[in-house]
């Protein structure tokens, strides 16, 4: 029975991690008195354009996301560049035109993201707990709070690995509380085709224990399918046989809006018995570039039955359900 406990703890933390206004206001020159015809010389060069926003020479025509410092954001069509401004053609707004002074990021969509009308919110490295084999991207971050009592922070070494922490914040939980470290390596094999691999390690002053776990996941940042396992250890009884399967995925039904789900499963043969433990989380998040939020609710079914007469010695035969909420700031890189 402990290998079972064990088991299904470690399910429930599988995968778990861790602008200021930028006014640039031209000054003006001094005024001049007039002296006269200048002397003729040479035309002045003109001054360069301002380096735009993705890094990378605007396509006239294409489809782009915009963010200007003040925190308003649009998507639209690039009818012009110019060297101090910007021209765009939208669907609500109709034409905007934005200095280039006030703008904070510039992205340009791809043709799907286009006809939707908006880009992706992260790179879909994470369901609600759950880990993706997508990855964060290199520079990119979040910190995230579920539950109130589990803190996490993430990060994007690069496009291919990352690295986090996490703890609990249980106030009577006592020794029982933890801190973890989350590696994650991830890699694409074909077209929206991505595997990965991690760790999860979690001390206390009880010992080590955590769980490693393998992962494949179908699909792009908005629209995706992960099926995962993993097996769970302890410091003292080393890796459990009993693997702990996860399946979940994520589909975005609006701009700000997803739905999602993941669910764990986990059944072992104990001596006289069967032990069996479903659960999971399912519900919706609201994200924006820079902060997100999801709420649901975590579903349990877990039971242990006498092979011989059928008794249930402990669970919840006809399942609990209770909600279940998470918040996430994203920092860094956002594109």
């Amino acid at each position: 029975m402990p290998k079972f406990f064990a088991c299904l703890l470690a399910a429930c933390l599988l995968g778990a991690p861790l602008a200021a206004l930028r006014a640039q206001t031209p000054v003006p020159a001094p005024p001049t008195l007039p002296s006269g015809p200048p002397a003729p010389g040479p035309p002045a060069a003109p001054a360069p354009a301002p380096a735009p926003a993705t890094g990378q020479p605007e396509i006239v025509g294409r489809t782009y996301s915009v963010e200007l410092v003040s925190g308003n954001t649009f998507v639209g069509v690039l009818r012009s560049s110019g060297a101090q401004e910007l021209e765009f053609q939208t669907q609500d707004l109709g034409v905007v035109r934005v200095q280039r002074a006030t703008l904070k990021r510039l992205a340009l969509l791809s043709e799907a993201q286009a006809r939707r009308g908006y880009d992706d919110v992260g790179n879909g490295n994470r369901l609600f707990f759950a880990p993706t084999a997508r990855n964060l991207r290199k520079g990119e971050g979040y910190v995230q709070n579920l539950e109130l009592f589990l803190l996490s922070v993430n990060y994007g070494v690069t496009d291919n690995f990352s690295i986090g922490a996490l703890g609990s914040l249980i106030p009577e939980a006592g020794s029982f509380n933890f801190i973890g470290l989350t590696p994650k390596v991830s890699f694409p094999v074909a077209e929206n085709v991505r595997l990965g691999a991690g760790g999860l390690l979690l001390l206390n002053r009880e010992g080590a224990f955590g769980i490693t776990y393998a992962n494949g996941t179908y699909g792009g940042p908005d629209n995706n399918l992960t099926l995962g396992v993993g097996y769970a250890y302890s410091g003292t009884d080393g890796f459990y046989s009993t693997p702990v399967f996860v399946l979940g995925g994520a589909t975005r039904v609006s701009r700000r809006i997803s739905l999602m789900n993941e669910t764990y499963l986990v059944r072992s043969n104990f001596g006289d018995g069967v032990a069996t433990g479903v659960f999971g989380i399912a519900g919706l998040r609201y994200a924006t570039s820079r902060i997100g939020g999801g709420l649901g609710l975590a579903y349990v079914y877990a039971n242990y039955r006498d092979t011989g007469s059928g008794n249930t010695r402990f669970g919840y035969d006809n399942g609990t359900a209770y909600p279940f909420g998470e918040v996430t700031v994203r920092f860094g890189k956002i594109k």
